[in-house]
């Protein structure tokens, strides 16, 4: 009997002890997504042409932090591609040297993109767990998409904004749910080619000129920029847990001439928790 008894303790305490560390596994995760990325953008300040661009892959390094009331969220994604005009894509062309060697060259802009999210979102509504959950809150973004070749020039849109956001989660099984967020710049920072398109300095180089010369202050009722997420997470274990998701970016400005971009991307995600 004294064996029995100490043997029960001794599952109890193990028992108590599993289950204070999954309490804390639920605070913190980090993750990897890698997916792909596409872009749709008709610049008219650099090309009366739309030009789509790729990035595969596109990946990306995330943490959250979770509390019943609050989530904390920072990620950072990015990749490398291609973008060329929709209409004629990579354009390949041979000449003749005079010896009357052939030689042939094609034109093909690489795309590079860098997008950073830092979200803090509150929990509205019961905090008894329920299939949906709904969170509000607030979310700085900056985005940087750089193509070398655009009518060649250069091609650079950089923004950084503050948007307000809504968030559901409908957790529809025990281990499976879905989240759909939505949020909209209300105030920012546009960076994109000036009048001349390239700028001119004394002073600064290219670059810092750029920056500062094409840097605007936007507000929501002359910039759109409007981001939308829906995603699958299946919770594999405690530690881990796998999913889906879908992000579309839509983002126009008026200035010196209009520019519409549409972007969006599809990856797997994964997360340890801890």
């Amino acid at each position: 009997m004294n064996l029995l008894v100490k043997t029960s303790l001794l599952f109890a305490i193990i028992a108590q002890v599993g289950l204070t560390a999954k309490a804390q596994m639920y605070q913190n995760s980090i993750g990897l997504s890698i997916g792909t990325f596409r872009l749709y953008s008709l610049d008219e300040q650099a090309s009366p042409l739309r030009y789509a661009g790729v990035l595969k892959p596109l990946v990306g390094l995330s943490y959250h932090h979770h509390s019943e009331n609050s989530h904390v969220n920072l990620r950072l994604s990015g990749g490398a591609g291609t973008m060329n005009p929709e209409r004629f894509g990579a354009r390949t062309y041979t000449t003749t040297f005079d010896d009357g060697t052939p030689y042939t060259y094609q034109i093909s802009s690489a795309l590079y993109h860098m997008n950073l999210e830092v979200d803090y979102l509150r929990r509205i509504g019961p905090v008894e767990p329920t299939r949906l959950t709904t969170w509000v809150g607030g979310s700085f973004q900056e985005s940087l998409l750089y193509a070398d070749e655009v009518a060649n020039f250069p091609w650079v849109v950089n923004t950084a904004t503050l948007s307000p956001l809504i968030q559901s989660e409908y957790r529809f099984a025990a281990d499976h749910s879905l989240t759909l967020r939505v949020d909209m710049a209300v105030v920012g920072l546009i960076t994109r080619a000036i009048w001349a398109n390239f700028p001119k300095s004394t002073r600064d180089n290219n670059v810092t000129a750029f920056f500062k010369q094409g840097t605007n202050p936007a507000t929501v009722n002359k910039m759109g920029k409007v981001n939308v997420q829906l995603g699958y997470t299946y919770r594999i274990s405690p530690r881990f847990s796998l999913g889906a998701m879908y992000r579309a970016r839509y983002l126009s400005y008026p200035d010196p001439r209009p520019i519409r971009a549409l972007t969006s991307s599809v990856s797997l995600e994964g997360e340890i928790h801890f």
